[in-house]
């Protein structure tokens, strides 16, 4: 069983419904690689538009002319950080963990300039789930988590960083969200854990049983982060073009180095399932 599948798809003559049927594909799949695209913004827009809904905030890390690309780029203008994320070392997460999960399943990263020694990995931990002990899969399908933002965890921000205040919420999400640690995906129904370790700040079991917090995250850090649920990209390219579903994989990177640049895209699937 592979942890992740490589397509051959061309994006710049893909139609829609192709780019559609893709779409579905990455439910299926759950982290799917794509090599040597060539793809203006325009494109690099339209084809996450035609598989979803893109999340456009009004922020510093977004495209000026094209809303919905993220920059993720240790770039400066002016010594100012214009983009996400961008240059310290990233633990293991995915998207959106300290807001109420809405409908933004998919990220997309589309790479300008891959900058030098880059890795990103990247954990099936629907796979993960599916390989648990029936008596432990008993106890996470019960498990209700506080998942929090708490810096220097996955992320280490200095204080008033443009970045820090965005991940801390503090005025919309002062004491964090309630969620499930086991998903059932809103498109499959398929179920995966949701083991965002880093933002889980407390952990009970929903029927009122009896849990070991730190018995069952120890356990939980020994199994999902096996070698054979991971893959590591290591070797990134221009035109390398990622989508990873966060219901049911979560991904980390190394620190920067050199100059780099990708674009972000946060969508859900509605326009790949519902026609």
């Amino acid at each position: 069983m592979s942890v992740h599948v490589e397509t051959n798809i061309n994006f710049a003559t893909a139609s829609d419904e192709e780019i559609k049927q893709f779409g579905r594909n990455i439910v299926r799949d759950n982290i799917v690689v794509v090599r040597n695209q060539n793809l203006d913004e325009r494109r690099i827009l339209h084809i996450c538009e035609t598989i979803g809904n893109v999340l456009k905030p009004k922020q510093f890390f977004m495209h000026p002319e094209y809303s919905g690309l993220f920059r993720v780029t240790n770039e400066r203008k002016d010594g100012e950080k214009i983009g996400i994320f961008a240059d310290k070392e990233l633990d293991w997460h995915s998207n959106g963990n300290g807001r109420p999960s809405g409908n933004e399943s998919c990220v997309a990263l589309y790479c300008i300039k891959p900058g030098k020694n880059s890795v990103t990995s990247f954990c099936d931990t629907r796979r993960a789930y599916n390989e648990l002990p029936q008596d432990i899969k008993e106890i996470v399908d019960d498990v209700d988590c506080t998942f929090q933002f708490k810096n220097n965890t996955f992320y280490k921000l200095e204080e008033g960083d443009k970045e820090l205040i965005m991940f801390e919420n503090k005025r919309i999400y002062p004491n964090g969200v309630t969620k499930p640690l086991v998903y059932n995906h809103p498109y499959d129904n398929g179920k995966g854990l949701y083991f965002t370790f880093h933002y889980i700040r407390e952990m009970w079991r929903r029927s009122g049983k009896d849990l070991d917090q730190e018995w069952l995250k120890q356990y939980l850090l020994d199994h999902v982060f096996q070698e054979k649920y991971i893959y590591h990209h290591n070797n990134w390219r221009t035109g390398d073009f990622i989508f990873m579903d966060q219901f049911h994989s979560i991904h980390k990177r190394n620190e920067v180095e050199g100059d780099r640049f990708l674009y972000r895209i946060s969508f859900d699937y509605e326009g790949s399932f519902n026609e």
